[in-house]
């Protein structure tokens, strides 16, 4: 089950949540600085100038995703099939790279654009029409889309970015891809739910290599370097040909070992182990 709307939980080695929903938005975060990150002179800073530098990354694969959502729309009002699904097939892949940010930042838009498997509005109600269907009649649920899009592209550059927040989503995307996205995907009708995966993969990486690895690796670099090993890990994994070639025991295993590092690595940031749970952080 996907954990977008609530996941069964199997193994105990990973702290779980008997129910998660759309995890609970950290927008309370107060004023950043080093008594929310730790007590280390200097520490926070740190933590904070790599999420500034992430937040140019994620603006980028927003600004991306938005783009081609018009696009498709455009194509769509043109009656261009084949050029609406390949802009729908485009913006996917800033989408999912941002989740890391999405799912726990900004909960309700992310419901609103990927909400999923019952995807009434957003990306999925309009890919039940345009791949389920062959049809481009989502003039509504485009237009929709392009708004909520265009809200997170505001909110993107403006929400506070919290080292804690973006270290829970690293470790929420990481346990989704294992848990909920293997066993048939969240893009079944398009067929592209492999790529999905592959772009939740260089998501973490990204938000990972850009805001934790410098400071990690300047602590102890066996644990950046074993972190670093299970994201190359997970990168071979999804680097096949079909979904179905996905040993999924083994993904889910090695998405769960990840979550125990980043938990494990969390003293070493100054920062609390990542959650499962819906709490604000």
């Amino acid at each position: 089950m996907n954990l977008k709307h609530g996941c069964r939980y199997s193994s105990p080695a990973v702290r779980r949540p008997r129910q998660v929903s759309r995890w609970a938005p950290v927008l309370s975060m107060a004023v950043l600085g080093a008594g929310l990150i730790g007590t280390e002179p200097g520490r926070a800073a740190t933590l904070d100038a790599g999420a500034e530098q992430y937040r140019s990354h994620l603006i980028t694969d927003v600004d991306h995703t938005l783009a081609s959502v018009r696009t498709l729309a455009a194509s769509a009002a043109a009656g261009d099939l084949a050029a609406a699904k390949q802009a729908w097939i485009e913006a996917r892949v800033g989408w999912e790279r941002s989740e890391v940010f999405t799912t726990g930042f900004v909960p309700e838009l992310d419901r609103d654009i990927d909400a999923w498997p019952n995807g009434l509005i957003g990306f999925h109600a309009i890919e039940a029409k345009l791949f389920g269907a062959n049809r481009t009649d989502f003039e509504n649920e485009a237009s929709e889309l392009v708004r909520n899009l265009s809200e997170l592209t505001a909110r993107v550059r403006n929400a506070p970015l919290t080292p804690q927040g973006l270290l829970d989503g690293i470790a929420r995307l990481a346990y989704e891809v294992g848990e909920s996205k293997v066993d048939g995907g969240e893009s079944r009708v398009s067929g592209t739910s492999l790529n999905d995966m592959r772009n939740n993969v260089d998501g973490i990486e990204l938000a990972w290599r850009t805001i934790f690895a410098p400071t990690a690796e300047s602590r102890d670099r066996q644990v950046e370097v074993g972190i670093r090993r299970s994201i190359e890990e997970l990168k071979a994994m999804v680097d096949v040909g079909e979904l179905r070639r996905i040993d999924q025991d083994r993904l889910r295993g090695a998405t769960e070992e990840l979550v125990l590092k980043l938990q494990n690595a969390a003293p070493l940031l100054d920062l609390k182990k990542p959650t499962l749970e819906a709490d604000a952080r």
